[in-house]
């Protein structure tokens, strides 16, 4: 994909700083923006950087202090500065529309987007041109074992819905209490026979799924993670045990989404798919789906993502 955008050259620092960037017509038709964290000494020397594309749902919610949470420039920097982790870029991709009143994920739009600002709804054709514009406009070093996802309740989803579709293009993917899909779109714990999930089915995710006729059920179970782990065969099957999965949970359903990481993560041990938290799947007994513990599974997710880089483990 080729793209008009242009952007302006980067000024040299010695510290770290946010860039946001600007693409006037997007692939979506519309005017859109994503982050990307420069780490201390970017610009200053011809070094290339792994990279991280860090998901929620808008674009600045990550750069954000919610819950009282340090920030994540400050984050990295400390983890940087501590040499606890090699500097890296991260990337903010956004998928929101403009009023926030739905989910924002990789995934294309059913319904017209123009009403709500998001022009065509291609979702998922937007973050690859994202990427390619990071890979075109900054230092980074390309190639699978360069590039890693991580992701915070839908973002959670996010992260391994391009992760597993994708396993030749990204080595890591982390997730923290994510929003993920039940199989076949029923939520098993809904008596006597399992029930449509309330989360997905619902006004928030309507854009992606919702017909005139009704929910595309079709494309719901298209778009699944887990079937495309149930079904995978061959090379295939072997790209995705080599993908390196690092996902926490809150550590009970009624502070987050417990019961669907559990779900999600059985369904990677029968396919031989490894998470690295598996053992501790429940982040702590009493984290909860809020961004100070989003903050915590990504200070033990960058040690993971890290070693990726490096080529170890």
């Amino acid at each position: 994909m080729r793209s008009r955008t242009r952007l302006r050259p980067e000024s040299r620092s010695s510290g770290s700083r946010f860039r946001w960037v600007d693409i006037p017509r997007s692939c979506l038709g519309v005017r859109r923006s994503f982050g990307v964290y420069l780490p201390p000494g970017y610009g200053t020397s011809s070094r290339s950087y792994p990279v991280l594309y860090l998901f929620r749902g808008a674009e600045r919610e990550w750069a954000g202090r919610q819950d009282g949470r340090e920030g994540l420039k400050p984050l990295l920097d400390r983890m940087i500065s501590g040499k606890q982790i090699d500097p890296l870029l991260c990337v903010l991709p956004g998928f929101m529309e403009t009023s926030g009143r739905t989910q924002g994920i990789p995934v294309d739009w059913v319904q017209d987007g123009s009403a709500r600002g998001v022009g065509n709804g291609r979702m998922e054709r937007h973050f690859f041109e994202v990427k390619h514009l990071v890979e075109q406009h900054f230092a980074v070093r390309l190639g699978r074992r360069h590039t890693a996802l991580d992701g915070f309740s839908m973002g959670g989803f996010s992260s391994l819905y391009l992760g597993l579709k994708y396993p030749s293009l990204f080595a890591s993917a982390g997730a923290y209490d994510g929003s993920f899909m039940w199989p076949g779109q029923i939520d098993p714990r809904q008596a006597p026979a399992g029930r449509a999930c309330r989360l997905w089915f619902s006004p928030v995710c309507a854009p992606y799924f919702l017909r005139r006729q009704g929910w595309d059920i079709r494309r719901m179970e298209r778009v699944n993670p887990i079937n495309w782990v149930l079904n995978a065969k061959g090379n295939r099957l072997s790209q995705l045990r080599q993908l390196r999965i690092h996902m926490h949970a809150a550590g009970t359903e009624d502070a987050g989404t417990l019961d669907r990481c559990v779900q999600m993560d059985a369904i990677l041990q029968d396919a031989g798919i490894n998470n690295t938290f598996r053992g501790h799947l429940a982040f702590e007994p009493q984290a909860a789906h809020t961004w100070r513990w989003a903050d915590r599974h990504l200070e033990k997710t960058l040690l993971e993502h890290d070693r990726v880089f490096k080529g170890i483990g």
